[in-house]
């Protein structure tokens, strides 16, 4: 007795409902798409702290320095599971130091990464996402009265992240990076450096 009335009563519902909905999703006045829907174009840009260290050839790595980063990073979206873009990350360091001269000047230095990434979703439905990449890293110093001195090699990262949706087209992104980078000169040992970067950056998506 009560299924044949709960039969007629999704009858009647689906009679009643059914080709509004369907005629709403077509034409887009309803959002049928599952959450954390990835698409088309995105743009990220966030701020962090990361922590540097260094070392020449077979030498220990030194204790480590924290200080700001910048991050910026774009590009598309193969599906739902696969984002691919450029990103460039920055560490700054700025100081001041005792000149040749006995009289103090400001330094500054950064270590850059430049390099194409990828970002890998395992669920459809969560923002996890594990990302690599590889390109080119850059050190930097200068000081103030104009000298400055810089290097470039190979770059790599890996990191870990979570897209948290604020709206269709709006993320806020917390994610965990290392980069590693290596510079050789001739005669010289190579200088390594690494970065393990924390960051916090709001990732946008335009379109529909």
């Amino acid at each position: 007795m009560f299924r044949k009335i709960a039969v007629a009563l999704l009858g009647i519902a689906a009679i009643v409902f059914g080709p509004d909905a369907a005629l709403a999703q077509r034409k887009g006045l309803v959002d049928v798409s599952p959450p954390h829907y990835r698409h088309g174009f995105w743009i990220e840009g966030g701020l962090g702290w990361g922590e540097e260290q260094y070392k020449f050839g077979n030498d220990p790595y030194n204790e480590g320095l924290g200080k700001p980063t910048f991050g910026l990073r774009l590009g598309g979206t193969v599906n739902s599971h696969v984002r691919l873009g450029a990103e460039w990350n920055i560490w700054v360091n700025g100081y001041q130091d005792v000149g040749g001269d006995g009289y103090p000047v400001d330094v500054n230095e950064t270590l850059n990464a430049v390099m194409a990434i990828a970002r890998i979703y395992p669920s459809t439905k969560l923002g996890l996402f594990l990302k690599g990449g590889a390109g080119l890293g850059i050190t930097y110093a200068s000081v103030d009265y104009g000298n400055s001195t810089s290097e470039s090699g190979f770059a790599t990262t890996l990191g870990a992240g979570w897209e948290v949706q604020l709206g269709r087209q709006l993320f806020l992104t917390p994610a965990v990076d290392w980069y590693q980078h290596s510079f050789q000169k001739r005669d010289d040992d190579t200088l390594y450096e690494r970065l393990l970067n924390f960051s916090l950056a709001v990732t946008w998506q335009p379109g529909r």
